[in-house]
Parts: structure tokens; sequence; C-alpha cells
């Protein structure tokens, strides 16, 4: 086999450059190093020789810029550059003593940002790598920045790989980070210097790199369009919000303004220009005009989309959320119905309210037991049946009744939820009921309607129904039987019409045994009961994140690392949905922008939490906060969360103590003291 590299260049004795022998005989392509890589390669040398003129051979001479051009460079990435040196100081920590240097540049290929151990930092200068250097292909030949960013691509320069004979030591990765436009805007590199590095080390390095440049990327284009919709998606439900999901900025008009690599990659497109420009109707299979008031209606659940370009002759599902404009920006909703290309007219309105059980799904989520149940409950409401609702505290028993109504034929109608614990028992009766001006001293002047009447036409939620007093139980007996709610200091009574749903964490017929509760109003308002599953108990715990996120001022840009999400999993959540929300945004102010790690996650011990009632003995062969164990370092919860980070890495350890936030000695050393090994 004859190398591409000419007569002048170094062979060895089989006639050709010893890295190329490798790639012959598949040893660089476990480093990631493709043919494309080769022919990556070969062009850059091409561009050496012929375009600009280097000698490969010529004592080379370094380039370096003025400290404002270095830091003219800084201003222009602004606040992104904080977040780029962080990555810098990440990717280093888990690399540090390994003898590797890590860069981030510019778009140009100068060094803007430099880590290495400060023993090395003399060897690394005499080879040029420092602060202010000029490391573009034009300058410095074929090598990990310059090449990278002329091609646009990650890129392993090994050792003589590189077009200059000085840089025959070095071993250089860099991953580009990109702008809207999809031109490089900085660029992340990890070099070395006379190392003989194991390939599949390469690799992962490589995969490092491009995780981190990626990161920059999707953090630079949320920013980018902060005041605009972004609709997030990807194939896999659950992998909605994470590096992986495609990214489109979208207009007030359901216009797409903005795409990132993975949209152009998961919609099948040979460019940016084949997406940007185009109407939201003309990428997904929909009624024309319809999507942008759709998106607005689903909220941020991800929804199921059916995918349809030109450039792909199949159509494919895909499952979508919406990332809303920065706040005071744009109202939610804004988006405006767009004429059809059948030459309709445009819809009457803007935007639609949910029909039939939409809003109820949206809230129930992905849980197949719980979906079942709220369609039959919807369905018995829908037919003048109370329904009891009932589950732990913080299950979110107000929002599911909220949902019903909204799903229900009266969504346009009140909808009127009074917490019975929270009123004074001298007061509820008024409350509830009403009263005619004077009826009792402090009474309103003009007197006051009562919440059941405020309902009346909609549905009424008695929330915390357990806390009601025994005088007010039985006057709300009488109203339910009669169906007419007389004020107090009238003698004239109103017709009532409502939909009636209750709800309680406590158990109601121990109650009505021990003499708390009427056993008459019991059977009247528990025509059927809706028992919440707590937390714990449910099977979609992704789908509700990723439906809680968005909704949260800090947290709707939130990333959760692996280990983050093994120990969200892998807690029992005594405080159910209402104590996720908490930990959640708490998570994602803490994290700063930044992955979420688990000292981020504020979670209470079992022994710190007040009992619940119905709480039952709840074992999982996943481990548990208990009494005997840290939030943040149990041995258990450890094994777990590195098993499950290796795996979803595929056993790439330097990804795997990325997203544990470990350096890779100190994964191995916890892989050996839990005797965690890879099975065949």
């Amino acid at each position: 086999m004859l190398g591409f590299w000419g007569s002048e260049n170094p062979l060895n004795k089989h006639g050709c450059r010893a890295w190329e022998e490798n790639l012959a005989s598949n040893q660089l392509n476990r480093a990631g190093v493709t043919v494309r890589d080769q022919k990556t390669i070969s062009a850059s040398w091409d561009r050496c020789r012929d375009d600009y003129g280097l000698d490969q051979w010529r004592k080379r001479s370094e380039t370096v810029v003025r400290r404002e051009q270095v830091r003219d460079s800084i201003e222009t990435l602004g606040p992104l550059f904080s977040a780029c040196r962080s990555q810098v100081e990440h990717i280093f920590q888990n690399i540090v003593g390994s003898g590797h240097a890590v860069i981030l540049t510019d778009r140009s290929g100068t060094i803007i940002e430099f880590a290495v151990q400060s023993a090395l930092e003399d060897l690394f200068r005499q080879s040029g790598l420092r602060r202010g250097a000029d490391w573009s292909e034009a300058c410095e030949g074929t090598n990990g920045i310059g090449t990278a960013i002329r091609e646009k691509t990650s890129l392993t320069i090994y050792r003589d790989q590189h077009f200059h004979n000085d840089h025959a030591s070095l071993t250089c990765t860099g991953a580009p980070v990109f702008d809207v436009e999809g031109d490089v805007l900085a660029l992340f590199d990890v070099s070395s210097i006379g190392r003989t590095d194991d390939l599949e080390i390469l690799a992962h390095t490589r995969a490092l790199l491009e995780m981190s440049a990626r990161l920059i990327t999707r953090r630079n284009f949320q920013d980018h369009f902060a005041d605009q919709w972004i609709l997030r998606f990807h194939r896999d439900v659950e992998r909605v919000g994470l590096l992986e999901e495609g990214l489109l900025a979208l207009d007030q008009n359901g216009r797409i303004i903005g795409a990132d690599e993975q949209a152009i990659k998961h919609l099948s497109a040979p460019d940016r220009s084949g997406v940007v420009g185009a109407d939201i109707g003309h990428l997904f299979e929909v009624e024309p005009g319809q999507l942008a008031d759709r998106l607005a209606e689903e909220g941020h659940a991800p929804t199921r989309l059916q995918v349809h370009t030109d450039y792909a002759s199949n159509h494919r599902n895909i499952h979508a959320s919406l990332i809303g404009p920065r706040a005071g920006r744009v109202k939610v909703g804004s988006f405006v119905s767009r004429p059809n290309r059948k030459g309709k007219g445009p819809r009457s309105k803007s935007h639609t309210k949910p029909h039939s059980s939409d809003a109820l799904e949206r809230l129930v989520g992905q849980d197949s037991q719980l979906l079942s149940l709220a369609k039959k409950a919807g369905k018995l409401l829908e037919h003048d049946v109370p329904l009891l609702i009932v589950g732990e505290t913080g299950v979110g028993k107000d929002s599911f009744a909220r949902a019903l109504h909204q799903s229900s034929g009266r969504a346009d109608a009140p909808f009127i939820a009074v917490n019975c614990g929270a009123l004074p028992e001298n007061l509820i009766e008024g409350e509830l009921f009403g009263y005619k001006a004077g009826a009792f001293t402090g009474a309103q002047a003009s007197g006051f309607k009562g919440q059941v009447l405020a309902a009346n036409g909609g549905t009424l939620l008695l929330d915390e129904i357990g806390d009601m007093p025994l005088s007010a139980q039985t006057r709300l007996l009488q109203v339910l039987e009669r169906r007419q709610v007389t004020p107090l200091g009238s003698s004239v009574g109103v017709d009532l019409d409502i939909r009636l749903l209750a709800a309680t964490h406590q158990p109601l017929e121990k109650l009505c045994k021990e003499g708390l509760f009427r056993e008459d109003l019991y059977y009247r308002i528990c025509g059927f009961t809706v028992s919440l599953p707590p937390l714990r108990d449910r099977s979609d715990l992704a789908y509700l994140i990723g439906r809680l996120l968005p909704e949260m001022d800090f947290a709707n840009q939130a990333h959760f690392s692996i280990a983050a999400q093994a120990m969200i999993r892998s807690y029992d959540w005594p405080g159910n949905i209402r104590q996720l929300k908490h930990v959640l945004k708490t998570a994602s102010i803490l994290a700063d922008g930044e992955p979420v790690a688990p000292e981020h996650l504020q979670m209470i011990e079992k022994d710190e939490t007040c009992p619940t009632a119905g709480q039952a003995d709840h074992s999982e062969a996943q481990p548990v906060l208990d009494s005997r164990s840290s939030a943040l370092d149990f041995s258990n919860y450890e094994k777990y969360a590195i098993e499950q980070a290796l795996s979803q890495s595929k056993w790439n350890v330097s990804l795997c103590a990325s997203a544990l936030g470990l350096s890779r000695n100190t994964l191995y050393r916890k892989m050996k003291q839990h005797n965690i090994r890879r099975k065949n």
C-alpha cells in the first residue's frame, strides 16, 4: 500500500507512514479515526503544501497574538466564555495527572484559555501551546485545533499525522463549538506531548470533548433565542431534554428561525438552509396552520408528532415539547395561526381550549394505570357522579381535579376550589353558602354569594374535606341532597347545578367509625373513589420531570447528570410531586447553568419526614435513602449510580467519569471498591 503523502514525505520500510499502516490494520479505527478522518487529514496536507506554501521540514516560528487580541476574543464570546472556561476546568479535573493540557480557542484557532499541570507548563510552551498562540491550519499546518476548525468537525491528529515535523510528538484532539448559523464559535482541545496513549483512551477523550462542545453549543443556541419559542424534540421521549435532542427556534408565526445540528440530523435535512425559514407545518404531518396552536395548548409536556420532510421518504414519529420565551418578552400562547397551503383563510382564533381528555392526559402522563383511572373518572364526572380523590399529601389532588374540569364539557364554566381545612370554623358556613347583607356582625354590607354558588354551572372541589367541622358537614349534606343553597339570613333558596369533587389525604371510612365524619355525607360525596398513586409507585417519573421543568423560571433549561438521575430514581419521594417540584427548582438554581449533580439535590431523609396517611411499606431493588444514609454518600446508592452511569455510557470510562463528576482514577478506584466489572 502506497501512502498519499508523496515522495517527499518520510516513508517507512513498507512505503507508508506508520499511522497509515495502523489505520489499515484497524488499530486507529478504535481511536475513532475513520476513512473520513483519513481523507480529512489528506486534504489538510494538500492545503498545507499547495495553498499555504508550508514546508514540513523548516523550523517553525510560532505566531503569538497581542494580549489585546486575546481579550477581544474573550469579549466576543461574552457570557459564554464563563461557561466555556467552566468546561475547561471540568475536563481538566477529569484528566489531571495524565500529562494532558486542556485548551480553549477562539473561532480562528487562537488559544484563549489553557489548563495544564504547572510542572508541564514549560514543556507545552516550548511546543507552542500557550495562551495567545495561533494554531490555525495556515500557521501550524495539520493539527487538532486548526484542522478541526477548518473542517467543522471533531478530530484527533495523532503524532506524525501533523504536517510539521516539529509537531510529530504531539497528539491533539479538538471539538468545535458552533454558533446558531453553524459556524465555528470556539473549540475545545486536549493535547499531550510524547505520549503513546492507548488508542481507546483517544476515542474516550474525543467523546468527552464532543459532549462538552455540544453542551456549550446548545447553551449558546438557547441564550441566543431566549426571547423566542424553542421546540425540543427526539425520537425517544426519554431523551427530550438531553444533549441528543434537536432544537428549533420559532417566531410567533410558527416560522423556523434557527436550527441546531442535532435538529438537522433528526430531520434528515442536507443542511440548515433546508430547515430555517420554513413553516413548521412543512416539517410535521399536521393540519396546515394548526401546529403552533397545538403546541401552545399542549404546553411543555412531550407530545408525539409525525415528521414528514422532502429529505426522507419515510414518516416517523418524534416527541416534542416547548421552551417558552424569556419572561416578560412574549406571552404564552402568542403563536398565531398561519394560512394553510391550500389557500384557506386563517382560523378565527389564535388559541383554542383543550378538548376531550387532553388536559387530563397531559397531567397524568404516561402511567398506563393512572391514565385508565383518569379516563374513567372523566366519564363518570360527565354523568354527574360525585368523585372522591384520595392520596398522600403532595400527589397532586388539586391539579387532578382541575384537569378533570378542564377536560369536561364544563371547561368554560367556573372551577371553584375550597380548602375546607383552611377556613375558620365560625366562618366556614358563610364562606361556603354565602349570606345576605347584615346577616351577622362583620358581614359585608353587600352580602356574599358564597363559594358553592360561585361554582354554579361549573365544578366545585371541596379540598381537605376530612378537616371540615361536623356542623358544616350537616349543612353541606342538606345542600347536596336538595340541590339548593339558602344563604345565611335569607329564606329564599337558589337552585344548584354543579359537578362535585372532594379530596382528602385522610382515611374517611376510619373517621366515620370514630364519629369525626358523617357517614351519610361520605356516601353522598363518594360516588367513585379516585386513588392517586404516590410518586414512588409511578412508572413515568422521567415524563413528569420533563413536564415540570419548563414550568419553572429557573429550571426550563436544566440538565441532569447520570448520577443525579440515578439519585432521583432511587429516592422514595415522601412529599410526592410537591416535593419533586421544590427539589427540581432548587437544584436548577444551585447548578447555575451547569448540569445538575447529586450535591444540588436537596432531599429529606426518611426519618426527617412526617408520616403520611396510607403510606405503605415500600421496598424496591433500587437503593433508597433511609435513616442510616446521607443524601450524598451511601454505599448502595454509589454502586447503583456508577453501574447505571457505566451502562448508559456503554462502559466508556471517560464519559462515565464526566457524568458522575469524578476523575477517571477515582472512578476506577470506586469500581474496584464496589467490585464492579463488565459482564461479557
